[in-house]
């Protein structure tokens, strides 16, 4: 039960990439428009607002594949001067830590994303119903819970043991 778990979270981290990447593309090319179109006097409207949930979207749904990959930045000057299984139990206490807060992010996310959907909340421009970026961001911290619990139960297998 547990493969097919890690197999679907790796499959969404996957599929939230592409995403994050899409995200970042579609951000260029609205700025760019939106740049032209002010040198003509005629800005793209509402580009500012798109580009801002396109911002938060990119950074949300590139943080589990981010993750898997330890593409983030690490403070490990410290880290080096432990031994080995110091280091190793450093890194699954973070790996809980981390697995804690965002299982809290994710829910409280979810719970906000609920409450906008209820009372109706939308953008100022163009009217966009907002729990669904809310809703997003939620999906990713489930996601990237999953993914470190991943790390985590990996810490433990038997090729990990220094």
């Amino acid at each position: 039960m547990m493969n097919k778990l890690w197999r679907a979270t790796e499959f969404l981290s996957r599929m939230m990439k592409i995403g994050a990447a899409a995200c970042l593309v579609i951000m260029s090319a609205l700025t760019c428009v939106d740049v032209v179109g002010r040198f003509f006097k005629h800005p793209l409207f509402g580009s500012v607002e798109l580009v801002g949930y396109m911002g938060v979207l990119a950074v949300a749904l590139s943080l589990p594949f981010t993750h898997e990959t330890n593409g983030h930045i690490g403070v490990e000057l410290l880290m080096r001067r432990l031994s080995s299984r110091t280091q190793q139990v450093m890194e699954i206490i973070t790996g809980l830590l981390g697995f804690v807060l965002f299982c809290l992010v994710a829910w409280r996310m979810a719970v906000h994303a609920l409450q906008l959907k209820q009372s109706g909340e939308v953008s100022i421009n163009l009217q966009l119903p907002e729990y669904i970026v809310v809703g997003v961001v939620a999906l990713s911290g489930a996601v990237l819970a999953v993914t470190i619990l991943k790390g985590v139960i990996d810490r433990f297998g038997p090729t990990r043991v220094p």
